[in-house]
């Protein structure tokens, strides 16, 4: 039984995987393409989509949103001769969602903040906050936008500076003058991550069917909507009446404690939710079952420590992505942080509350080569199968070994 199940896993795949070229042949943001040949940017390219992906009900929310506000903004976005590709940055910022505020105080769909708001020429104050004025607030970004182009000169860099300030990007553009706008040092994780995120976004939202191996077939019938199809009338008329302002929408000092919550936010990704010692480039080490002793892999058997990415309950025969948070060798294969593994729920006991998960293929985060590689999830040494944990953990990083079957 298990072995036609892997059969079917192994075909399954073979068949969902594009050919790996094309997947970043022509990845690009504002004209700017994916500099594919340098591998840390190509690494970290592959492992935020893979987490972009790993929300598919986000990605269709989104989706939906999209469909309604683009078509009121991308006349204003190209009035300005700014590239088009600017108007995923909301998706980043806000969700789309015109009444998001953040921590920090930024509001809006553009997430503009109080000052910004007001040396662009938007009334923030008691009475009325411009800033939730859509088409105002469009206009507003835009000349901010164009405003940093003409400091910065990269539209890629311009994308980091709307996160990060333009200062700073400056700043750091004059140290490393050589460095591409993908590949810069930047200070913040966010920002490190954010372009990438604006690009993943993109191509998810526009090109579904290139990475269909990475949703269902009911999510991807979602992604593929085009016009009339994306949205009902009556939900394009509630998302549209969602960005109408009262005349007397007050919003006074602006703060955490104060602003109005956001009805949803977008995590930022931040590229750096891993373990310390694949970041310190310690060597892996075991902690062993019985005792707590540290061993080493060899005594213990090679272990695959990963976290899960996605948020969807788990069900027999569901695919699950997991990330690779530290650097290993299983069965001679080196593996490293960001590599993915494409995992199956065999079965799940009811009585027992345990789950059963195997998998046979990884898939490296620098290059997408995909590799046999048969484990089993363990939660000891030689005994396969897990706890099912509550479901918060089961949504935000479910951590899981893996050891050969």
């Amino acid at each position: 039984m298990i072995k036609n199940v892997l059969a079917t896993v192994t075909f399954t795949l073979f068949l969902a995987f594009p050919l790996l070229a094309q997947m970043t042949a022509d990845v690009a943001f504002c004209g700017e393409s994916l500099p594919d040949h340098l591998p840390a940017v190509k690494q970290r390219w592959f492992r935020i989509l893979n987490r972009q992906a790993a929300q598919p009900t986000h990605l269709t929310t989104l989706k939906r949103r999209a469909s309604v506000v683009f078509p009121v903004i991308d006349p204003i976005i190209a009035s300005y001769g700014i590239p088009a590709d600017f108007k995923f940055l909301p998706l980043l910022e806000s969700a789309a969602v015109n009444r998001a505020v953040s921590r920090r105080g930024a509001a809006g769909f553009w997430q503009i903040m109080p000052e910004t708001g007001r040396i662009l020429g938007l009334r923030v104050g008691k009475g009325r906050d411009e800033r939730y004025d859509l088409l105002k607030a469009t206009h507003a970004a835009c000349r901010y936008i164009k405003q940093l182009h003409a400091q910065l000169g990269s539209w890629m860099l311009v994308a980091a500076a709307y996160n990060a300030g333009p200062n700073y990007i400056q700043q750091l553009r004059k140290r490393y003058p050589d460095q591409h706008p993908m590949a810069m040092p930047y200070r913040a994780a966010e920002t490190q991550a954010y372009v990438y995120q604006a690009m993943a976004i993109k191509e998810l939202l526009t090109r579904p069917l290139q990475y269909r191996q990475y949703f269902s077939e009911h999510i991807l019938a979602q992604l593929s909507k085009t016009g009339t199809d994306e949205v009902t009338t009556q939900e394009r008329e509630a998302i549209l009446a969602s960005y109408t302002t009262p005349e007397a929408f007050v919003v006074e000092n602006l703060t955490a404690s104060v602003a109005p919550k956001p009805v949803e936010e977008v995590t930022l990704i931040t590229d750096i939710d891993i373990d310390e010692e694949a970041v310190a480039g310690a060597p892996v080490i075991e902690v062993g079952a019985s005792n707590g002793t540290e061993v080493g892999l060899a005594q213990a058997g090679p272990r695959l420590f990963t976290r899960r990415l996605g948020e969807e309950s788990l069900t027999e025969g569901k695919m699950v992505l997991f990330e690779v948070v530290r650097p290993s060798e299983v069965n001679g294969q080196k593996v490293s942080v960001g590599d993915m593994l494409y995992a199956y729920v065999d079965m799940i006991e009811p009585t027992t509350g345990r789950v059963f998960l195997h998998t046979d293929r990884l898939v490296v985060a620098e290059t997408q080569a995909s590799i046999n590689l048969r484990l089993v999830a363990v939660e000891k040494p030689k005994q396969p199968g897990v706890t099912l944990p509550p479901v918060s953990e089961l949504a935000s990083g479910w951590r899981l070994e893996w050891e050969k079957i």
